[in-house]
C-alpha cells in the first residue's frame, strides 16, 4: 500500500467529469494485440513485413506481399488480477471470446517496373481488451471517499441550492444523503462542506468493465526494387468503454455501514488518424524499419448514472430521482469532447540468418523494435464555450503533463523453419511504466510462443501469450490529501489462432 498525491490546479472538476488522468492512460498503454503471427514475436514487426499486422505497426510492411490475401483472427482472453490495498490482498479472474483481427489485402505486382509492388490492404484489428474486473478491499485509516464530494462542493464555491440540485451524479447525493454537510457562519452563509468520516472506514471498490480499443485501418505501400519499402495508412480508431462500479464504506471500529455508491459508465469514441513508414533492405539479410504513428483524434461521448444508498436513503436515491425533482440544474447526462492520443515512433531491425548446409536459402531471423510513446502528450479539447468546462480540460491536461512521462518499450521476437510447413516462434516484449512517480512499480511483460503452417496457398497460426503487469488503482482522488492506491498485478493468457488464404 502505497501513496501519492496529485497536483491538481482546480482539482473539483475532476468530481464534476467522467474523465480523469487514468483516461489517457487507458487509450495509450497497453500491450496491443495483432495477428497471431505478431504476437508470437512479440510485436517486434516493424520490420519484418509480409503480415496483416503491417497495417497497424508498419504500413510500409505491406510491400512485401506478392499476392491477395484473406486473413482472420479469433482470440481467448483469460485475465487474472491481484490486489493489495492496505495489505488486505484479493483476487479475481475472467474471461471472454474475441475477434482479434480480419483483413484482405491486394497485391498489385510489376516486375518491369522498378516499383515492383503496388498494394493496398483494409483491416479490423483489435488493438485493446477493456474486458476486465477489479475488486478490492482494506481498511483506510487516513481518508474517506466522501471527502471528494466535499472538496467539490467547496472548491467549486457551491451554495446550498446548488449542492442540493447541481451534482446530481455524486456530491448531490451525499449532500441529500447527509453524508456530506454544510459549515455555516454566523450569517447562515456556507463557509465549508465537511464529510461526516475522513478516515477510520473500511473500503469496499468493486467495478467491472468492458468493451474494447479498435482500429479500421485503410493502408497503402509500394516495393521499389526490393529495397525500399514505403506504406502509410488511414486509421479509424473505434472505442466502446463502459464501466459499472460499486463502491461501499463502514465506519472500522463497529463496521456500521456508511453508504453504498453505484455508478455506470459508459464512453464511445469514434477519430481519426494516420501511420507512416519505411522498411530498407541493405543486404538480403538485414532489414531496417522505421515508423510513426500520428497522434488519433478520437471524439468521444460519455452517458453516467449514479445512485447512492445511505441510513437516510435506506431505499436508494438516485441521479434519475435529482434529475426529475431539478430538471434544469445538473451536469449533464452525455458529455462530448475530443481526445489527442500520444506520438508514437518505432525503430526496428531484423537479421535473417540460413542454415550452414543451405546458405542462400533462409532458416529463420531475429527481429527487434524500439517504441518510444510520449504519454505525457495526451490532450483534451471540448468546444463548449462555457468557460468552466475548458478550465476543466486545461485542469486535465496539465495533470496528465505533470504526472506521465515519455517511455521507451522494447520487443524482441524470433522465427525457425522446422519443416517446409512447420514454422516455430516465440518473442517478448517490456512497457515501462508510464508514471512520473517512481514510487509507483507499472509496467507490462509479455513472454509469447507459435507455431505456423504452411500447405499451398493456405495458412494457420497459433499463438500463447502471457502478459505480467503491474498498475495501481485509484479509487478516488482528493485535493488537499495524499492519494492512496490499490497495488494491481495482472496476468493475461491470449490463445489465438490465425487462417488465411492466398489467392
Amino acid at each position: 500500500m502505497k501513496k501519492l498525491f496529485f497536483l491538481l490546479l482546480m482539482g473539483a472538476a475532476f468530481q464534476a467529469n467522467a474523465q480523469t488522468p487514468e483516461d489517457a492512460i487507458r487509450l495509450s498503454w497497453f500491450a496491443p494485440n495483432g495477428t497471431p503471427r505478431s504476437n508470437a514475436l512479440g510485436g517486434a514487426m516493424g520490420s519484418l513485413g509480409g503480415d496483416l499486422s503491417a497495417t497497424s505497426i508498419n504500413p510500409a510492411g505491406l510491400g512485401f506481399y506478392k499476392s491477395n490475401e484473406f486473413y482472420i483472427s479469433p482470440n481467448y482472453i483469460s485475465n487474472s488480477n491481484q490486489f493489495n490495498y492496505f495489505g488486505n490482498k484479493s483476487s479475481i479472474d475472467n474471461s471472454k471470446m474475441n475477434l482479434g483481427s480480419v483483413g484482405l489485402v491486394f497485391a498489385d505486382e510489376n516486375k518491369r517496373s522498378k516499383y515492383k509492388n503496388s498494394n493496398f490492404a483494409m483491416s479490423f484489428t483489435k488493438i485493446a481488451d477493456y474486458n476486465n474486473s477489479v475488486s478490492f478491499r482494506g481498511q483506510n485509516n487516513y481518508s474517506s471517499y466522501l471527502e471528494k464530494y466535499a472538496d467539490q462542493l467547496y472548491y467549486d464555491g457551491a451554495s446550498l441550492t446548488q449542492a442540493q440540485q447541481n451534482y446530481i451524479y455524486g456530491s448531490s447525493l451525499a449532500y441529500w444523503s447527509k453524508l456530506v454537510t454544510p459549515v455555516l457562519n454566523a450569517n447562515k452563509d456556507v463557509t465549508d462542506y465537511q464529510a461526516i468520516a475522513k478516515g477510520n472506514v473500511n473500503q469496499f471498490y468493486d467495478a467491472t468493465t468492458t468493451g474494447s480499443y479498435n482500429e479500421m485501418s485503410f493502408t497503402w505501400a509500394s516495393n521499389v526494387e526490393d529495397k525500399l519499402y514505403l506504406g502509410g495508412a488511414i486509421v479509424m480508431p473505434m472505442i466502446n468503454y463502459s464501466k459499472s462500479l460499486n463502491y461501499t464504506e463502514s465506519y472500522s471500529t463497529n463496521n456500521q455501514g456508511l453508504f453504498d455508491f453505484y455508478e455506470n459508465y459508459s464512453s464511445k469514441g469514434f477519430g481519426i488518424g494516420a501511420k507512416l513508414g519505411l522498411i530498407y533492405k541493405p543486404e538480403a539479410f538485414f532489414r531496417m524499419g522505421l515508423t510513426v504513428h500520428t497522434p488519433q483524434l478520437i471524439s468521444f461521448s460519455d452517458a453516467v448514472s449514479a445512485s447512492m444508498f445511505s441510513n437516510e436513503f435506506p431505499g436508494g436515491i438516485s441521479s434519475g430521482d435529482l434529475k426529475n425533482q431539478y430538471p434544469n440544474n445538473f451536469y449533464p447526462k452525455y458529455s462530448n469532447y475530443t481526445v489527442s492520443t500520444p506520438t508514437k515512433a518505432i525503430l526496428s531491425g531484423s537479421y535473417f540468418f540460413a542454415s550452414p548446409s543451405k546458405p542462400t536459402q533462409p532458416l529463420g531471423f531475429i527481429s527487434a523494435d524500439l517504441e518510444f510513446v510520449n504519454y505525457a502528450g495526451t490532450k483534451y479539447y471540448t468546444l463548449d464555450n462555457d468557460q468552466s468546462v475548458v478550465n476543466y480540460y486545461q485542469d486535465l491536461n496539465t495533470t496528465i503533463k505533470n504526472n506521465y512521462k515519455n517511455a521507451i518499450n522494447f520487443k524482441i521476437g524470433s522465427e525457425i523453419k522446422l519443416t517446409n510447413a512447420w514454422l516455430a516462434r516465440a518473442g517478448a516484449a517490456y512497457y515501462g511504466s508510464p508514471y512520473k512517480d517512481n514510487g509507483i512499480s507499472a509496467s507490462h511483460m509479455s513472454i509469447s510462443g507459435g507455431l505456423g503452417y504452411r500447405m499451398g496457398n493456405q495458412f494457420i497460426d497459433f499463438t500463447v501469450v502471457n502478459i505480467a503487469s503491474k498498475d495501481a488503482i485509484f479509487p478516488y482522488r482528493l485535493i488537499d490529501k495524499d492519494n492512496y492506491y490499490a497495488e494491481q498485478k495482472s496476468n493475461k493468457l491470449i490463445l489465438s489462432i490465425g487462417y488465411g488464404i492466398k489467392f
